[in-house]
């Protein structure tokens, strides 16, 4: 080997243990923050949860809380869906900055929205404060385009991983919303060093989520899959129905005003009208009620209205997110479907839970990695089958962040898989 080579392939080394040493302190740059402010923002929103649970009244208060969330949005002179989909061009793109106030205005909107009785989930706002944060530190340190958007990305990931305690989900969820869909494995070890050190983070501070029980099923045989791909074709089509609610329910208050602070009453009333009517269920995160649903069979009626209460709360200008509702949805459907498929009432909730939630984000490999943080690992064949079946019925776009499935699902049945670019 010549002097030449020798040297070149040393420069290259030392290159490549910069770079990895570079990406470290930036992992660790974004992760003790977006550990400390996610998971205070998780502590806060359950603790204002909980208050809400116990103060029923606060409801009656929703109507002032939308007027509040548009007067911010008007005054940063963003929509009032933000906070949810500020990731839609910004992130993909990495073409524009996401301004740093959004933070508090995203944290501000989903805490009024959750202690007040919206219908809302947590991650939407939290993957926003993620990928602000990311883009933050980029501009900071002046980074280039590329390693703004793998920021971005670790931020987007840790945010969501911190939030629902699932720090590989959330790496791999980074990659599949930014990137729509197609991996950028360069990424890939910045993303899962920030995630799992943001979540240490959030736990040391006091942050903790949910434990549920391992998914557990007979011995896989042909009517068992037959089983599995039932659950995935309806988990796929109540996904798409929650999808296609949500997407025009806004269009329905536009029928009636294309005032945002009408919006913001009408939003707020509908809730109290329909918290009136059938109590508050279906008011807030609904993580008591998801927890039930592995305990206890539900009605597929309360699938339904937990549609219905997030339509009216996100369709107006109530913040938070969707996870949370497809988790309600899907684990509540599972609940009440087991009874007929002779499936273990857990089990059926929880496939139904990340099935639903899996149909309506369009992101297959973020929630089989989910199923498997939450659910363990023994049932993995039976994870892929809902999963993989869900996602294809479920359409081509997703609630996160509206992406558009790069090349349709159909290709999947073609037997072409894209290149990444």
């Amino acid at each position: 080997m010549s002097e030449q080579v020798y040297n070149e392939k040393n420069q290259d080394y030392y290159k490549l243990i910069r770079k990895i040493f570079k990406w470290i302190i930036l992992s660790i740059a974004m992760a003790i923050p977006i550990g400390i402010v996610v998971g205070l923002y998780n502590m806060i929103l359950k603790a204002a949860n909980s208050y809400r649970k116990e103060h029923e009244y606060l409801v009656y208060f929703l109507p002032i809380a939308g007027l509040i969330i548009t007067f911010m949005y008007l005054k940063t002179k963003r929509n009032a869906y933000s906070g949810e989909n500020l990731l839609k061009s910004e992130v993909q793109s990495a073409a524009k900055d996401i301004p740093f106030y959004m933070t508090f205005v995203v944290f501000i909107g989903s805490l009024l929205t959750t202690i007040c009785g919206g219908s809302a989930g947590k991650e939407g706002s939290a993957v926003a404060m993620g990928g602000t944060l990311g883009d933050f530190i980029a501009r900071k340190f002046k980074l280039s385009d590329d390693e703004q958007r793998t920021l971005v990305i670790c931020g987007v990931g840790s945010a969501f991983g911190v939030i629902y305690d699932v720090p590989f989900a959330g790496a791999i969820l980074g990659m599949e919303v930014v990137l729509k869909g197609k991996f950028h494995y360069e990424a890939l070890i910045p993303a899962f060093l920030t995630t799992v050190i943001s979540n240490e983070v959030a736990t040391l501070i006091g942050s903790t989520t949910i434990s549920y029980p391992n998914l557990t099923l007979d011995t896989l045989n042909i009517l068992l899959i037959m089983k599995l791909v039932m659950l995935g074709i309806v988990f796929g089509a109540i996904g798409f129905i929650f999808n296609f609610v949500l997407d025009n329910s806004s269009k329905v208050y536009n029928i009636f005003t294309k005032n945002p602070y009408v919006k913001a009453i009408l939003g707020g009333c509908i809730t109290i009208i329909l918290f009136l009517i059938v109590g508050d269920n279906y008011n807030g995160l609904g993580q008591s009620f998801i927890n039930d649903s592995f305990n206890n069979p539900v009605s597929i009626i309360d699938s339904i209205w937990k549609i219905i209460f997030t339509a009216v709360a996100l369709g107006s200008v109530f913040q938070g997110g969707r996870g949370n509702p497809t988790f309600f949805v899907g684990a509540a459907l599972g609940s009440w479907i087991a009874k007929f498929i002779n499936i273990p009432l857990a089990s059926s909730a929880a496939l139904g839970m990340i099935g639903v939630f899996c149909s309506a984000t369009s992101l297959p490999i973020t929630a089989i990695a989910m199923s498997l943080e939450y659910f363990g690992g023994e049932e993995m064949v039976a994870i892929i089958i809902v999963m993989t079946v869900s996602y294809i019925i479920s359409g081509f776009y997703d609630i996160l962040t509206k992406r558009k499935i790069p090349e349709g699902k159909g290709k999947i049945f073609e037997g072409k898989v894209h290149k990444n670019k």
